[in-house]
């Protein structure tokens, strides 16, 4: 149903008002009720983002983390309608505004994207899987990857480290999160770059290990051989136990 002109003009008001606290005339709101519309969106939000940035909160203090919600909340923020993306929001508004190095707390982008990213994980779209058995050769046998996950690249290794003691880390830094099969729970797993590119080129080439062996070598700058071999099937046997890998391709 198509709204009447001056009814998306009021909503829009009341959001703007809810947002700014900037006084707006709206027919039909009782005199001196306006600021409780203000007040509840506000609970709403500080709620929201709070409980999905429990890290952030507790390393920024609460004086300072509720300065970063009004800054965002009186800039007009939020503008989706949907309370679950507003996490994004305030991750993406804050670090388009360099937040973090105004505050000198130049960690702060890596920890509010790697909390967000584990929202995003949890909610996304389920992915589908090729049909796979449990038993098979690590070797010998492709891989069939758990397809829910993403991969984080820091600067900082927020993931790994209370925040407060990561401001002389910098470097590369890669978290992969990912949904677990059968509960839904988000796990992360701090691996190196070579971790990325073996586990990309398997699921690209969908081939068994020992067909990619001499390329990870190369890209290693090792010699394939035996300390290989054990490195590599350690990796993705500890993968397999995981649940990032689920099993093999059934033949």
């Amino acid at each position: 149903m198509n709204l009447r002109e001056d009814t998306i003009r009021i909503q829009e008001q009341l959001g703007e008002y809810c947002r700014t606290g900037e006084d707006q005339e709206l027919p039909g709101v009782t005199p001196g009720r306006l600021h409780h519309y203000r007040r509840l969106v506000s609970n709403v939000v500080g709620d929201t983002l709070r409980t999905a940035f429990p890290i952030s909160v507790a390393a920024l203090g609460e004086e300072l983390w509720d300065l970063l919600v009004q800054d965002f909340f009186s800039a007009g923020l939020p503008q989706t309608p949907q309370v679950w993306k507003l996490p994004f929001e305030f991750y993406e508004y804050h670090e388009n505004r360099k937040t973090g190095e105004r505050i000198s707390k130049l960690w702060l982008n890596d920890l509010l994207c790697f909390e967000w990213m584990e929202i995003e994980v949890h909610t996304m779209a389920d992915r589908s899987a090729p049909d796979f058995i449990t038993e098979g050769d690590i070797s010998k046998d492709a891989l069939v990857f758990n397809p829910e996950y993403e991969i984080v690249h820091l600067e900082y290794p927020v993931h790994m480290h209370p925040a407060l003691e990561v401001a002389e880390l910098k470097g590369d830094y890669y978290a992969l999160l990912y949904r677990l099969p059968e509960t839904g729970h988000v796990q992360f797993l701090d691996l190196s770059a070579l971790n990325i590119y073996i586990i990309n080129r398997l699921q690209e080439e969908k081939v068994p290990l020992q067909e990619l062996k001499g390329e990870f070598a190369r890209v290693a700058g090792i010699e394939s051989g035996r300390y290989l071999d054990e490195a590599l099937q350690t990796f993705l046997g500890d993968l397999l136990k995981r649940k990032l890998i689920l099993g093999f391709i059934r033949k």
